[in-house]
């Protein structure tokens, strides 16, 4: 960890918030400030997440029905037939596979988007780093649990799904312990938020609450974008505050305290583990559903049996079927639980005004879309728009 951070020297000459004086609603003074260019922005961002997700499915649908998966299996067992290694190799061919012909859409989502709209930092040399580390990341922690699925596919047959169900929530418990004190790091630099009345504050009110933290970082977010963000995270000797350097150089104390007592709420109202259960129940009944689905379908593609690996593409097709409806319903809590957590941290800071001018500056600083089309907002937002929670704090009680 290095030295402490001091909040002053990282502050610029922040965006305003709300005007109290004018006779517009919230909404129309936000809608001012983002021109058409950055409503573009807002509408381009859910655009390719679509796109992403609808060509990685035609893929894996294009590679199942051509008989590609059988071919690269039959490959794969020219080099070695141990079964567990036949499984990783053939991963590895189709995700390499797929990710070529999804790099154009993932430069374009991620690196070139982000720099015409002016957010982005990064140089290409730092986006591809930071997208190796992240699949090498990705390789450690997702080929154990592959081989484990494979394992009891090869063992228990169609109940496959219930170890398998059983091992991703033990791993999200794990996640949720580890996130903050060894994953983070390995993409961000942490610095202890300098001594202060702002520290003090925080800290003080977290201990009032029955909610002790270890520490309250400041990340640098900066050094990928100018998106301002900042989380409560961690779970008992881990649980920490982190402040992106984006979000403290824009705001003031007030502001950034305001945004603490509304994550501060997530863990007071046990928000966490209302979505740690949910996300038990969800897990549980669509690997039940995959596992069914799966034997009763693979003969559609001519593949034989549900061991054989060429034939395991079919389960992720369902998966994403799936998820096409249970991401909704998630969303849809964490909606509802955000606008509990408003008014409890309203209520903890006691400053409405502070939050709201919050809300106004991150939809500037970050060219957020004030007011999606509810359909957009009902599928592919877990928060409530911007204009509908200042709305919603403003008729709180307080000042």
């Amino acid at each position: 960890m290095e030295q402490a951070v001091s909040v002053a020297n990282l502050r610029l000459t922040p965006p305003y918030g709300l005007d109290p004086t004018a006779t517009s609603s919230p909404h129309q003074q936000i809608q001012r400030s983002v021109d058409s260019r950055a409503k573009r922005y807002a509408r381009a961002n859910p655009f390719l997440s679509i796109a992403s997700a609808v060509l990685v499915f035609s893929l894996t649908l294009l590679l199942v029905t051509s008989g590609a998966t059988t071919i690269i299996e039959d490959a794969v067992r020219r080099v070695t037939d141990y079964g567990y290694l036949v499984l990783l190799l053939f991963v590895a061919s189709v995700w390499m596979t797929t990710g070529v012909l999804l790099l154009p859409l993932q430069l374009t989502s991620s690196y070139f988007l982000e720099h015409a709209y002016g957010f982005s930092n990064q140089t290409i040399p730092a986006w591809i780093g930071e997208r190796v580390k992240g699949l090498m990341l990705s390789t450690v922690l997702v080929a154990p649990v592959l081989l484990f699925f494979y394992y009891a596919l090869r063992t228990l047959g169609n109940l496959w799904w219930l170890p398998a169900a059983t091992l991703l929530c033990v791993i999200q418990l794990l996640v949720m312990r580890i996130v903050p004190t060894f994953i983070f790091p390995l993409f961000y630099k942490f610095k202890s938020l300098e001594e202060g009345d702002l520290k003090q504050a925080v800290r003080q009110t977290a201990v009032t609450v029955g909610v002790p933290i270890e520490g309250v970082y400041v990340v640098n977010l900066s050094k990928n974008t100018k998106k301002a963000n900042a989380t409560f995270t961690g779970r008992g000797g881990s649980r920490r505050v982190i402040l992106g350097d984006t979000l403290v150089a824009n705001l003031t104390d007030d502001e950034i305290f305001a945004v603490f007592a509304h994550e501060l709420a997530h863990y007071k109202l046990k928000h966490m583990w209302v979505g740690f259960t949910v996300s038990v129940a969800a897990t549980f009944l669509t690997l039940f559903l995959v596992a069914q689905l799966y034997v009763a379908s693979i003969g559609w593609f001519g593949l034989t049996s549900p061991e054989q690996i060429a034939a395991l593409p079919v389960a992720a097709l369902w998966l994403g079927v799936l998820s096409l409806v249970t991401t909704p319903f998630g969303n849809f809590i964490s909606r509802a639980q955000e606008h509990a957590a408003d008014r409890w941290g309203v209520k903890m800071s006691g400053n409405k005004k502070a939050f709201a001018n919050v809300l106004a500056k991150v939809a500037r600083i970050s060219i957020a879309d004030p007011l999606p089309h509810p359909l957009v907002e009902f599928l592919f937002h877990r928060h409530p728009s911007l204009s509908k929670r200042i709305a919603f704090v403003q008729q709180l009680p307080g000042s």
